[in-house]
């Protein structure tokens, strides 16, 4: 499951280890039903524009849940190519490796709404609407200050994206054990780029809400959700951040 609780401010649904099931099951009622292949998507919109998206499928005439996503709705629209695909995967989802038109860029993705695509391959160029929920999130005032701490060789290009778990899960100079431990996290992406705007949302349940900073990356423009909490130097316009983020892409961009 794709659930970002710290991103999205959203920690009260945690509890004892587990998600409450009193608001999920009132959001599963209020939520729009999207067929699929082999199931359906219900789908409910907070205030935020975040989106929950419960995977179903039915077994013996009984509706089942078997997935739960979250994913920002927005403006930010990309197109990509299907490479390869990322773990085992789960229900109605699906995590992959992909390119752009021009072959110059490669980002990992996990597809909102995957089941509602007659077909993906490689001859495929999906629209995607897209967001990111950074699990660690460095903030410096400029591009120069991030060049002024960072040593040249591990700096990142500007604007780029980088599947670094994935290429280093691939690394055959390391271990086998350190192999692993990337694997383990490979659909994690490597970006930086510098922020365009910021938005503080509010949910509309119980005072929760997340903020949204847009930046520019090599593919375009890339929402990027997360709690202030997350932040140890405040974010705004003008900003320079670096990050490792899990990317969220709907298929649905309507």
């Amino acid at each position: 499951m794709a659930v970002y609780l710290a991103n999205t401010g959203l920690q009260l649904l945690s509890k004892n280890g587990t998600l409450d099931q009193e608001p999920l099951m009132q959001w599963f009622h209020e939520a729009k039903r999207i067929s699929a292949h082999q199931g359906a998507y219900y789908t409910k919109m907070l205030d935020s524009g975040l989106t929950i998206v419960f995977r179903t499928v039915v077994d013996n005439e009984d509706l089942q849940i078997v997935g739960l996503d979250m994913h920002m709705s927005g403006r930010c629209i990309w197109s990509g190519k299907p490479l390869v695909q990322i773990g085992k995967g789960e229900p109605l989802s699906i995590t992959l490796l992909m390119t752009n038109g021009s072959e110059k860029s490669a980002f990992i993705a996990t597809l909102v709404h995957a089941a509602t695509l007659e077909q993906i391959d490689e001859d495929t160029l999906l629209d995607l609407q897209v967001c990111a929920f950074p699990q660690a999130l460095d903030v410096f005032d400029s591009r120069e200050a991030y060049e002024m701490v960072t040593e040249e060789g591990a700096r990142l290009e500007d604007k780029k994206l980088l599947p670094f778990n994935y290429i280093m899960a691939r690394d055959e100079s390391l271990s086998e054990e350190n192999r692993e431990r990337f694997a383990q996290e490979e659909q994690m992406m490597l970006l930086c780029g510098p922020v365009l705007g910021v938005q503080n949302r509010k949910h509309g349940f119980k005072d929760t809400g997340c903020t949204v900073a847009t930046i520019s990356t090599e593919m375009g423009h890339l929402d990027l959700v997360f709690a202030p909490e997350q932040l140890e130097k405040p974010l705004k316009k003008g900003s320079y951040v670096v990050a490792s983020c899990a990317i969220s892409a709907d298929v649905l961009t309507d």
